[in-house]
Order: C-alpha cells, then sequence, then structure tokens
C-alpha cells in the first residue's frame, strides 16, 4: 500500500506495517500510567521510534493505538505524501488560481466544491450501536500521576454555530463515568466561540467525538486554520478526494463514516464540571478548573473498534511532528501576503507557536519590525512569544546555529523590538565583521586536507 491510498486509520496501520513502522505489544500493559510511560519512552528513541499497537489493555478488550505520528515520516504518510515540502508546494499552486491575501485564498480554495464533504447513509463507525452508552468500556489514558483522571488525547471534536458554521477541533475530554464528560475549549478557538453563542440562545450545544478514521482529518484538526474554514475540507484537498460523512444519530452534526468510535452529546449552558489537572506540552500540569460538562446521548462504533490515543509531554512528541507538517502549509499562506519570507522553523523545544525562526529577503521599504507587528496579528503568531529574523542565507532549521547568533551577534540597541511580553529580534545583520577563516584559506584546507593526515 502507498501513502496516497490510505483513508482510515486501519489503512494506515497496514502501511505502517507493511513498512516496518509498527510495533505491537503482545504482554498486558495497564492505561493506568503504564501505557504513556512506554509511549514517552519509545517518542524519545531514535527517531521518534515505531508506532504502538498495545493488543491486551487490562480491564478492556480495545486495542489502543499510540504514536502514530511519532516521527515526520510518519507524519507525511498520514496524508499522502513522501515530505513536508510536497505540501507546501501544492498549496502554493492551488492558491495561485486565486487573488487577495492568504487567508482569502485559502477560503475560497477550501470552499470549492470537490473538496467538499460527501455524506452517505451508512457508515463503519455506526456498525455497532450501545443500547446505553457506556463511557467505562473505552480504555482511555490516565497519563501521568497528577493528572486529574481519565482523558481522550486524540479526539476529533466536532461542533457547529447555531447558524450553521461548523469546527472541527482537538480539545482535551476528561471522562467521568458512564455518560459524562468535560471539554476543555481553548479561548479564541472555534468550539468555544460556538458555546458561546449557543449560550447566548440558552439553548444546549450538540457535540460530536471521533476517535479515529483518516489521519489527515487529524491532521487537519491540528492545523491553525483561518477562522470558518472546514478542516474537513482540508482533508478532502489533500486527499484528492472528499472525506466521507455521517449524521449522527442523536445530534445534528455530521463525523467522519470511517471513524473507530463515536460519542455525542449535548453541552448545556453554564453546565461545568472541574476538570484536571492535566500533565501538558511543557513539562508541568495544567492547573484543574471548570470545563463545560457534555452529557453524552449515544455511543457507536465499528466492529472491533481501535483506541487511538496520545501523550501530551516535553519533545519530541507526536504533537511535534504535526506542527512541524504543519510549517509547510503556514509557509505557502504567509508567502502569499509577505514575498519577503523564505523559509520558518518553529522549534518543537519551544512548544507550537511560541517561537519562530523566520528566514526574511530585504527588499526595498522593508523593516523587521513592521513584518513583526503584522505577523502578531495573525493567528498562527498571536502567542509567539519572540520572532526572530534572518536573512535568507541563514538555515533555520539549524537552530542551534540561529539561537547562537542571535544572542551573540545582534546589537541590543538596535535589533531588538518590544511589544508588551513579546520580543522580535532582528538577526538580519550582524554587530561587526564576522570572524573566520576567508575563502582562500578554506579553498587551501580543501585541497590539502589529505595531506595532514587527518582522516582515519
Amino acid at each position: 500500500m502507498e501513502p496516497s491510498q490510505v483513508s482510515d486509520l486501519r489503512d494506515f496501520l497496514a502501511l505502517l506495517e507493511a513498512r516496518n513502522d509498527l510495533r505491537r505489544v503482545g504482554v498486558e500493559v495497564d492505561s493506568h500510567l503504564e501505557v504513556a510511560a512506554i509511549t514517552d519512552r519509545v517518542c524519545k528513541g531514535a527517531a521518534g521510534g515505531r508506532a504502538l499497537y498495545f493488543e491486551r489493555v487490562r480491564g478492556y478488550h480495545l486495542p489502543v493505538l499510540t504514536n502514530l505520528f511519532g516521527s515526520l515520516r510518519r507524519t507525511c504518510w498520514a496524508v499522502g505524501l513522501a515530505k513536508p515540502e510536497l505540501l507546501r508546494r501544492r498549496l502554493a499552486d492551488e492558491l495561485a488560481r486565486f487573488t487577495g491575501s492568504g487567508e482569502q485564498r485559502l477560503r475560497r480554495l477550501l470552499s470549492e466544491a470537490a473538496w467538499q464533504p460527501s455524506s452517505v447513509l451508512e457508515a463503519p463507525c455506526q456498525e455497532v450501536v450501545q443500547e446505553v452508552p457506556n463511557l467505562d468500556g473505552l480504555p482511555a489514558l490516565h497519563c501521568w500521576p497528577g493528572d486529574g483522571g481519565r482523558f481522550l488525547t486524540q479526539p476529533l471534536v466536532f461542533s457547529r454555530d447555531p447558524d450553521g458554521g461548523g469546527n472541527c477541533g482537538m480539545y482535551r475530554v476528561q471522562l467521568y463515568g458512564p455518560r459524562e464528560a468535560t471539554v476543555r475549549w481553548r479561548p479564541g478557538s472555534g468550539g468555544f466561540r460556538h458555546q458561546a453563542a449557543w449560550s447566548r440562545q440558552g439553548k444546549p450545544m450538540p457535540v460530536a467525538i471521533a476517535l479515529g478514521g483518516d489521519p489527515a482529518v487529524v491532521f487537519a484538526a491540528t492545523t491553525a486554520l483561518p477562522d470558518d474554514t472546514d478542516e474537513l475540507a482540508l482533508a478532502g484537498l489533500l486527499r484528492h478526494r472528499p472525506a466521507n460523512v455521517v449524521s449522527c444519530l442523536t445530534v445534528p452534526l455530521q463525523v467522519p463514516a470511517e471513524a473507530e468510535i463515536v460519542i455525542e452529546g449535548l453541552v448545556d449552558p453554564g453546565v461545568c464540571r472541574p476538570e484536571g489537572p492535566f500533565g501538558n506540552h511543557r513539562g508541568c500540569y495544567d492547573s484543574a478548573g471548570p470545563a463545560p460538562l457534555l452529557r453524552v446521548t449515544a455511543l457507536t462504533h465499528r466492529r472491533n473498534p481501535l483506541f487511538p490515543a496520545t501523550v501530551a509531554g516535553p519533545p519530541p512528541m507526536e504533537s511535534g511532528y504535526l506542527a512541524k507538517l504543519g510549517e509547510s502549509l503556514l509557509l505557502a499562506l504567509l508567502q502569499l501576503d509577505f514575498p519577503q519570507i523564505t523559509a520558518i522553523n518553529m522549534p518543537a523545544e519551544t512548544i507550537f507557536h511560541g517561537v519562530a525562526l523566520l528566514a526574511v529577503k530585504r527588499t526595498p521599504g522593508f523593516t523587521v519590525a513592521d513584518l513583526a507587528r503584522s505577523l502578531w496579528r495573525l493567528k498562527p503568531f498571536c502567542q509567539s512569544r519572540l520572532l526572530v529574523f534572518f536573512d535568507d542565507q541563514t538555515d533555520v532549521n539549524n537552530a542551534r546555529a540561529c539561537f547562537w547568533r542571535a544572542v551573540n551577534r545582534v546589537d541590543p540597541q538596535r535589533d531588538l523590538l518590544r511589544d508588551g511580553e513579546r520580543l522580535a529580534i532582528d538577526a538580519t545583520r550582524l554587530a561587526g565583521p564576522a570572524a573566520g577563516a576567508g575563502r582562500s584559506t578554506q579553498s587551501l584546507l580543501r585541497r590539502r586536507w589529505k595531506e595532514y593526515g587527518l582522516e582515519d
């Protein structure tokens, strides 16, 4: 099987197994702490380790899958690509057909009929309908000792505005008994806006949570798309075919037809429950706090369903590879509005958008200060604490060399821009002449290197 042939989680597993990138664990393991600790150790191994298939999870009948996106190679395969650069090229070619800003072009592209989800009447995700929904049968992970309980860590959460616009995001879901859960929206996210709109009308908000399905949808749900753009349309674009969706049984939403498990429910206005703590990407715990309560109204699944999960923690982790592929999409959009930008790197150690290293061309009338202020107004960068700009000859993927240069070779009086709690550094100009061997000496060394007898 080739990456372009993947259409659901099972296809993806078959691809990984055929390429010797999946490890089955046949001994019994515990979803309480043990699975997360194993996954964390594998993620931090050589090249991210293999994807993991835990066949026997204590107390449950479902196998657990982790580290599916635990390398850049696998993340590219998940969306049908051989390498990240192909995503930037594909998107740049598609966006060239339109005019306007990058966001305007992306909205027009994702509104094309060719990428819209296709509704089906019967779907694998509804092969089994539980007469009485029971979340206790799901092997949701308790990842870290200080966590507040069991969480769905790779859920595709579907919601919509009362007037129709939909959203698919990946939000934290904590389980409480057989028919209750909390969903922790991030302020400013699509789910957060939708809940606020339903609450203003005094009505319960319909929510559906899908686990598994096409891994391209998982990637789309993690990308920072403009507001009110359809993540399922992005998945369709990546696949060169529409995503299949099916109507839920108890709420007015549609979910991926090939999902493994679907949880349906309602969030009543103003009803919350304490959620957390939760061990996060920074290596500490998010504090416990109130989160909207989801009343489960239905639970459906495939026959013999699979249970996908991920683990949050300090990098390298799966989320970092998904974010790294997302950089290719982001760069294609940025270059439409800011053609000076030639490359971007958001180091995994800075957790997604915390820091961005950008290579730029200097053009007449261009200033780094103006570019930094413009980027801080955009969704992907509004939370960036630090933007560092380099000339277009600098390899921004070499973060170690970039930080050395930004700390040691800039003029603090001239090259620093502060905006509240945010900082930008103009490292496109060096403070003083660069020291090092000249070109003639470097050429001499290349010619005579073998004569020195320094090679083993």
